[in-house]
């Protein structure tokens, strides 16, 4: 995150329509190939291409039970796998049934907010963030109970609380198998000094949308347009709003569906306008997937890339912004650690995979993002380090931030032409009891890890699927078997063995899924 502070203020007001929520189906979302998408002139990311349509996986079928025993992983008759011990919190047990927890529904929440909205300062056309407004900071009114309207979307697996009256944000995002509260939840909306493109930025936690410029946009602090949504096997809800300086709209179309325990994410920018209009769009989530106040020590990174650009730090050890370094070792630093990020750090992905994740080995939990890395190509983590908690929150908690951007970077800005629209299909997904996090993929997250214990296999997945599993030290195999995974039902067993050159193949019939090193 990059902090700047700009010093001009003067002139809006901001009024928010919503209209009544009605239950309704949603057409599936296209996208417009666009004629060209530019960028600016800083060159040290490649260009962005033009607008290409790429598919995205739909869900599959739902089972007919929520769970399906697993058979046993059998490997060879030499070796015997040892039972992992339970994760620190125990997964609920059983889960409500699926038809009884899909759902939709409109609730209240009470928060304790500053009161920000009387110290807004309008702006004038010489402020580059005109027309939005500033805020005054001596105008600045103490924290009060407030209540917010929000929308609730559950299944047997996950719970997502929308928020639409500050930027449509997903607040809170639960997985109720592990019993976790996966963002970082600040117990009071507070309005921060310096950052954002604005200057100002609320700090409220879960999931936000940045809209149309880099850092945290403009509009993400006010009401959105909402409408609750359904369809057979989920539910959905949809927000947007509409940008007061370039005039193209947002919208965030989120999904659950029975039976799997991923969030679908489906962002669509249009340009209604008669000029062409230049745009950022990033997906902000603030985590801690600790379920408490902060990550542990414990917390890890996994992105398939191996070069990062440096957007901002404190670390003077580190390059300046625009400079890369490899990932996720540097001057032997191991970045993928949480606790080597000791003063504030982001970092940008200089490859886009389609994947990314972060895993608290301390309380085996994790999160994994898939996204098509042919449109949506950012991919950037940023942790706070040395920064007080007191800028943004009044209980010392902390978070870190894994953004998903449709540009590579904050310095590269798409193009949509007049009558053009663009939209992708995002889904993330909650992963717990495997150890760690060593790969990913749309069906499957599994771990490998050689530990003192022995080699540590795990395996996950957003929805039940049967696999082969084969484990194999120097091209040698040790053990192979077939397991049946799902939400709520993770595979974790360690094996004798010690040393290097291990791997784990997950195969499909005759298909190779992925291949998992340490």
């Amino acid at each position: 995150m990059r902090r700047r502070t700009f010093l001009v203020a003067v002139a809006l007001m901001l009024v928010a329509c919503r209209p009544s929520p009605r239950l309704e189906p949603i057409p599936t979302p296209v996208r417009t190939p666009s004629s060209g998408v530019t960028t600016p002139t800083f060159t040290r990311p490649p260009a962005l291409p033009t607008l290409t349509h790429t598919p995205s996986p739909r869900p599959t079928a739902i089972p007919s039970t929520l769970f399906i025993p697993s058979p046993s992983f059998t490997p060879i008759p030499t070796m015997s796998p040892t039972p992992v011990p339970p994760p620190p919190t125990a997964v609920p047990s059983p889960l409500p049934t699926i038809d009884q927890t899909l759902g939709v529904w409109e609730s209240h929440l009470t928060l304790s907010t500053y009161g920000w909205e009387q110290a807004l300062s309008p702006t004038g056309p010489d402020d580059p963030i005109y027309p939005y407004p500033r805020m005054d900071w001596s105008r600045l009114g103490p924290p009060t109970h407030r209540d917010y309207r929000t929308i609730v979307l559950e299944n047997g697996y996950i719970r997502v609380t929308v928020l639409p009256e500050m930027g449509g944000r997903i607040l809170r995002w639960e997985d109720k198998a592990s019993g976790r509260l996966l963002t970082y939840a600040n117990p009071v909306i507070k309005p921060v000094n310096g950052w954002g493109y604005r200057g100002w930025w609320l700090a409220t936690g879960g999931l936000e949308w940045a809209f149309p410029t880099e850092e945290h946009g403009l509009n993400e602090y006010r009401p959105w347009s909402y409408r609750v949504l359904s369809g057979d096997g989920w539910r959905g809800v949809r927000v947007w709003d509409t940008d007061d300086r370039t005039g193209l709209t947002v919208e965030v179309t989120l999904k659950v569906f029975a039976g799997r325990s991923d969030l679908f994410i489906i962002p669509r920018i249009a340009n209604p306008t008669d000029a062409a209009q230049p745009f950022q769009f990033w997906i902000n989530a603030m985590l801690t997937l600790s379920g408490g106040p902060r990550p542990t020590a414990g917390l890890r990174f996994w992105v398939p890339t191996d070069r990062m650009i440096v957007h901002s730090t404190g670390d003077s050890s580190l390059p300046g912004p625009g400079e890369t370094i490899p990932w996720p070792v540097y001057d032997g630093r191991d970045f993928s650690h949480y606790g080597e990020w000791q003063t504030y750090l982001g970092l940008f992905a200089v490859s886009s995979a389609g994947v990314v994740g972060a895993y608290d080995e301390a309380v085996d939990q994790g999160l994994v993002r898939l996204y098509p890395a042919g449109t949506a190509r950012g991919v950037k983590i940023f942790c706070l380090g040395d920064l007080p908690p007191s800028l943004y929150t009044d209980d010392g908690g902390a978070y870190f931030e894994l953004w998903g951007g449709y540009t590579r970077t904050f310095w590269e800005y798409a193009t949509l032409q007049p009558g053009e629209a663009v939209t992708w299909e995002e889904w993330w997904y909650p992963v717990h009891g495997i150890g760690s996090l060593s790969w990913a993929g749309a069906d499957l997250a599994a771990a490998l890890q050689v530990t003192g214990e022995g080699v540590s296999v795990g395996l996950y997945a957003p929805a039940q699927v049967s696999v082969h599993l084969v484990l194999q030290q120097g091209g040698a195999t040790v053990a192979d078997g077939d397991v049946t995974v799902g939400p709520g039902r993770p595979f974790r067993a360690i094996y004798p063995g010690s040393g290097g050159g291990w791997e784990l193949q997950i195969w499909r019939g005759e298909t190779l899924l992925g291949r998992v090193v340490p």
